[in-house]
């Protein structure tokens, strides 16, 4: 009767077995009217009831940690105390949700609070599965807050120590997560400080993963080093020198020689212990810093860690990231493209029974954008990559998908594609870098400030930026803070390139030296080719002029790099290699045979699809046939050749710096706007 008299004055409403308040503010007025100690009784007594109804295995629940796959998911950072943006609540959550506004001060039962500590931790761990960060590490903080913060739990349960574990490695990951690298590194301290290295590892990828995120590689590093010497893995802390890294190496290729490829693809495991993935998980982290500073230690952790996966006969996807390194190893090192195909082709086959995450995508980005482009044509590894990117996102892994991209793009461009198109292309890439992978933006911008300069335009492309790099040259002075040696020689690398486009030779030498003073110059490339490719024909148009033997030998030494490449795919290398030996008869001089070579290049260009190689090798030729009596006329038309293909590439502004160079009729005005409708139909 007392509820039938509340429905007819409209303060709760009832539909079958269910009551309700009929607005929010009455439930607030009549629950800020209940007694302060009566409130939370209330909130206990319902919490507790729902819990114990959850399940009664709550009462004293297993623990275990939890590991995030940091760059597999989608980062929310909702901070509701309960899970009010998810459709659907547990009884279980609920239930933490009643006890958490009790608090713990009015719990006095040690063993009460451990009981409450656990079950945030459940529901926190089951938020951080479906990737709500936010919420999650709320329930990790109350969980921390019920036994109490700073403090450390060893000798009330069983399972204390465990969920003190399971709820500070719960919050350093939300943390991570969400950009909170503060608090990441608070969390995992104090792990560090009352933890094993051998029990802490999901704390050290939280805080590995956090300071990748700030840049933060030489901290990593060091860190890292220090870390996996708990595991004998022994690498001495002292920087290795060349003949320490190949000592290794000969250590690695021994151990290898005793296992044959089936073996080791069948070492492969989905499912494995889960310490031994952890380690290579740090492997990783390690890695990919070591990288950004060319580090020394690179090609030693990978070697170790091949030693160490193939000691223990360990393999998953983690391991197919080492494997895939030793391969691009074995090129740089030793120049055995041999071996690293053979490591790319182990690789790909381990991948082939792998579940796609993170390390998934990050050794099909190294095997396909580090070693295949040695092996396959240029246009199938851009599709291979992008393909790649693709997967990436699908399952989830934004961070790691960035990287195909942005080497998908970056080739697509070396490639010859429509500069109209490949523009608005990066315009999206950008932003889409911009929001997952701020470090793969920065490599980004730098081509498509190329691609503005070759059409003849300025989109201002730095402006992703917002005001933090304004030009390259900003860029240049971050990367010099963060010792990011790689970005630093990509800009260099740039502007070689373009120099060389502008027919600014004296430049692109003097960026050159600046190049090849980066460590990361000696790791083999795909801007390992064209720097070769390019220099030589600098080299030779520089011997012209100057009688130099120094740029002689330079030029030669190029045709020998390619005389080696061209064998591992002649689709790649046939052109380039064709067109260098025609510089060098022109050097000579040999005026028939040189004519014979450019004409070969030109045809080589043009069947594999390369407009812009097609228009260079026009250029060299007329440019050299200037040179020579009575062939003034040839020159003109291959001149005009040269500007027809540079516009079909969309390279508008090139076009007219040939015209310049040359005193051709510049009516490109047709050409220019045709090449604008297709930049906006696109």
């Amino acid at each position: 009767a007392p509820l039938l008299r509340l429905v007819d004055i409209g303060v709760i409403e009832m539909a079958g077995g269910l009551i309700t308040f009929s607005h929010d503010l009455i439930q607030k007025c009549i629950y800020d009217g209940i007694e302060l100690a009566a409130r939370h009784n209330l909130h206990y007594d319902i919490g507790t009831f729902l819990g114990f109804k959850a399940s009664p295995a709550l009462a004293a629940p297993h623990v275990e940690a939890v590991q995030i796959d940091m760059s597999q998911v989608y980062i929310s950072d909702s901070k509701q105390s309960a899970e009010s943006n998810v459709s659907t609540k547990s009884l279980l959550s609920i239930a933490v949700d009643h006890i958490n506004h009790a608090g713990p001060e009015f719990i006095t039962q040690q063993q009460q609070r451990v009981t409450f500590a656990a079950w945030n931790f459940l529901v926190g761990k089951e938020l951080s599965s479906r990737s709500r960060f936010g919420c999650a590490l709320h329930y990790y903080e109350e969980g921390i807050r019920f036994l109490g913060i700073g403090k450390w739990i060893n000798d009330i349960i069983t399972d204390g120590r465990q969920l003190c574990l399971g709820l500070y490695e719960g919050a350093a990951a939300a943390c991570c997560a969400i950009g909170k690298d503060a608090m990441t590194a608070y969390y995992a301290n104090f792990i560090f400080q009352n933890v094993s290295p051998e029990n802490s590892l999901p704390a050290w990828i939280s805080l590995f993963s956090s300071l990748e995120s700030s840049g933060k590689h030489m901290e990593i590093v060091e860190k890292g080093i220090k870390l996996i010497c708990h595991f004998n893995i022994n690498i001495s802390r002292d920087p290795p020198n060349p003949a320490a890294i190949m000592e290794s190496m000969a250590a690695a290729v021994a151990s290898a020689s005793h296992f044959k490829i089936d073996q080791i693809v069948e070492m492969y495991q989905n499912r494995s212990e889960r310490k031994m993935q952890n380690i290579f998980k740090i492997y990783n982290a390690i890695s990919v810093a070591a990288y950004s500073l060319s580090s020394p230690y690179l090609p030693l952790l990978t070697f170790d860690f091949v030693r160490y996966s193939l000691k223990n006969k360990f393999c998953t996807t983690e391991t197919a990231v080492a494997f895939a390194s030793f391969g691009l190893f074995n090129i740089y090192l030793i120049q055995d493209y041999a071996a690293g195909k053979y490591w790319a082709n182990i690789v790909l086959d381990m991948l082939k029974k792998a579940r796609a995450r993170s390390a998934y995508v990050r050794a099909k980005w190294i095997v396909h954008g580090h070693i295949m482009i040695w092996f396959i044509p240029l246009k199938t590894t851009v599709k291979n990559l992008f393909r790649t990117y693709q997967l990436g996102m699908k399952i989830g892994d934004f961070n790691n998908s960035m990287y195909p991209l942005v080497l998908s793009s970056s080739y697509a461009l070396f490639e010859g594609e429509n500069l109209a198109l490949l523009s608005q292309s990066f315009n999206g890439n950008l932003k889409m870098m911009m929001k997952y992978n701020i470090a793969c933006a920065k490599f980004a911008v730098i081509d498509k400030d190329m691609i503005d300069t070759l059409r003849g335009e300025d989109t201002n492309p730095f402006s992703i930026f917002e005001g933090l790099y304004a030009n390259d040259e900003d860029l240049i002075n971050h990367a010099q803070e963060e010792n990011n040696m790689n970005l630093l020689e990509y800009i260099y690398l740039r502007r070689f390139i373009l120099s060389f486009w502008k027919g600014d030779y004296e430049n692109a030498e003097t960026c050159a030296k600046v190049a090849l003073s980066f460590p990361s110059a000696k790791w083999p490339k795909l801007l390992s080719m064209y720097f070769s490719f390019f220099r030589g024909l600098i080299a030779f148009q520089r011997y012209r002029e100057t009688q130099s033997e120094e740029q002689l030998r330079n030029g030669i030494e190029s045709i020998c790099k390619f005389e080696v490449w061209v064998n591992l795919s002649p689709a790649n290398f046939e052109n380039k290699l064709t067109l260098l030996n025609a510089e060098q008869q022109a050097s000579l001089p040999n005026i028939k045979q040189a004519k014979v070579l450019y004409k070969a290049s030109i045809e080589s260009a043009r069947d594999n699809g390369r407009v812009h190689e097609q228009g260079l090798a026009y250029e060299m030729m007329g440019k050299f046939l200037l040179s020579v009596s009575n062939e003034s006329t040839q020159a003109m038309e291959c001149l005009e050749k040269a500007r027809t293909c540079y516009n079909q590439w969309g390279a508008l502004g090139k076009a007219e710096i040939l015209c310049r160079q040359y005193g051709l009729a510049a009516d490109d005005s047709k050409l220019r706007d045709d090449s604008l409708k297709r930049d906006r139909s696109s």
